[in-house]
């Protein structure tokens, strides 16, 4: 759990730096191990230190000659466990960074996989995938072979104060000077001893493994979030009104030296629309990720209502907003729990509407399921297209006050494209609206518009004007516009 919420918590970044197959070697591996070091790792300490004292009380009682004589291979089982259990505890980390590794690659072979099939790499995939595999075979094999050293030892040192207690003892008996019962006695309570001192290499190498997994596992929770919530109190969910504004909001990557966002500014009144446009690495998503506090900014301000955004707390905050991102995530379920994905409760009534809206319904009939049919890994089961339009009908069927369609109509075609605008219109005629897009048609009706290059406005105003400017709008709709003239020829 407290792995889980650490994660949760995280912002974007920490994604970057710590990939899914790294994550979930944590959880499958790096838990049981913590898990171990808790259950019988506590438990068999404790019972191995009790049965100890227990014994060494009645042995020392009846004579301490021999009691001494008994505990002679007892330092040597101290420096032992101690050798050994040092060498497990690295290669056991050893093993879990190898299997992080292997995770890593494994769940990149899968999740590329079309990619992989597409440039015919099935067979280097596998090659590193035996790599990796061999790799992690034979760290493992050297972590059994310290396991293996343990026990025997410990048997053999064991044995050793046997053999100790009879020669010495045995000869006590001879000359009279202790009796046969106490000698047996003494058997009777090293024979007792045998389970607590083999367990010390179990225990051992459970608390070495445990404090491998623990030490990964510290240092993946002990991140701090870079993102954190705000405190104030919104009543109902609902802030007074939803002006944005950026202040002089400037922006890097964590991997990367020059800024992506440069002192940017702009205000977007209530109800507005707003169309950001630029070439490739220009900062158009940036803007969205950093609105929606996926990222935090350290320079500058963004503010709805007049309050910074740094001020709400997430859930109502991230709530205003409906997001489609350029990459939609469709979940594997159902058409109609996809859709409904970011308001539970939502009437399959509901969801016909929407889907109507964005020109999804006819072609959801199709399938034999309807809307009950199940979609493959990240939607695979459906076109792009129709990936893009089911996002859509998402974040349109939670009614947010801020609507933001980042270039999430891409895969769509011209015609399919204009039917979802013009039914959209009414829509989000009364909300703020802001869409990036390449597509220079999607603009036509909005109110503002902004140019965006290397992270800054190099032109500004709607539709009509940025053309009567015949600046980079204006080229980048004329050659639209001949594109589209080429593909109609």
């Amino acid at each position: 759990r407290d792995l889980m919420n650490s994660i949760r918590d995280q912002s974007m970044n920490y994604f970057h730096n710590n990939p899914t197959g790294s994550l979930m070697a944590h959880a499958t591996n790096d838990i049981p191990a913590a898990r171990e070091f808790l259950g019988p790792a506590v438990m068999y300490s404790a019972n191995t230190i009790t049965t100890f004292i227990f014994a060494f009380y009645f042995m020392i009682s009846l004579n301490p000659i021999i009691t001494l004589v008994s505990l002679i291979p007892l330092p040597f089982i101290a420096y032992i466990t101690y050798l050994l259990g040092k060498k497990i505890h690295i290669a056991f980390r050893n093993v879990q960074e190898k299997y992080a590794e292997l995770t890593t690659q494994a769940q990149e072979s899968f999740s590329g996989l079309r990619v992989v099939r597409a440039f015919t790499r099935e067979n280097y995939e596998s090659n590193l995938f035996e790599r990796f595999s061999n790799q992690y075979l034979k760290m493992n094999l050297k972590l059994a072979r310290y396991d293996s050293f343990m026990m025997p030892i410990l048997a053999f040192l064991v044995g050793l104060s046997q053999i100790l207690v009879l020669l010495y003892g045995g000869n006590l008996v001879i000359k009279g000077e202790a009796t046969l019962g106490d000698l047996t006695q003494f058997f009777i309570y090293l024979e007792l001893l045998i389970w607590p001192v083999a367990a010390i290499g179990w225990v051992t190498n459970l608390i070495q493994r445990g404090a491998a997994s623990a030490g990964r596992l510290g240092k993946l929770m002990d991140i701090k979030p870079e993102i954190t919530e705000g405190k104030i109190k919104i009543q109902n969910g609902q802030i007074d009104n939803y002006d944005i504004e950026f202040k002089n909001v400037t922006f890097t990557y964590h991997s990367q030296s020059t800024a992506n966002i440069k002192n940017f500014s702009i205000r977007i009144p209530e109800g507005s629309s707003l169309g950001i446009v630029g070439s490739v690495g220009s900062g158009k998503s940036t803007l969205i990720n950093l609105l929606t506090r996926l990222y935090d900014i350290e320079v500058g301000e963004i503010n709805i209502s007049n309050r910074n955004i740094k001020d709400y707390p997430f859930k109502p905050f991230r709530r205003i907003f409906g997001v489609v991102p350029q990459e939609p995530f469709l979940f594997s379920d159902t058409i109609y729990n996809n859709i409904k994905f970011g308001k539970p409760d939502s009437s399959l009534d509901e969801v016909i509407e929407i889907s109507k809206k964005v020109k999804l319904y006819d072609e959801v009939l199709t399938f034999d399921n309807k809307y009950n049919t199940i979609l493959g890994e990240r939607g695979i089961t459906l076109s792009g297209g129709q990936k893009q339009r089911v996002a859509i009908a998402r974040a349109i069927i939670m009614d947010p006050k801020i609507l933001i369609l980042d270039d999430s109509l891409s895969a769509v075609d011209t015609q399919t494209e204009e039917y979802i605008l013009n039914s959209l219109q009414e829509y989000y005629r009364n909300r703020t609206t802001i869409i990036v897009s390449h597509r220079l048609s999607v603009m036509k009706n909005l109110d503002n518009i902004i140019y965006l290059e290397n992270g800054e406005i190099v032109e500004q105003g709607n539709h009509k004007e940025l053309i009567s400017l015949g600046g980079k709008y204006s080229k980048m709709y004329e050659m639209q516009q001949i594109a589209a003239e080429l593909d109609n020829y």
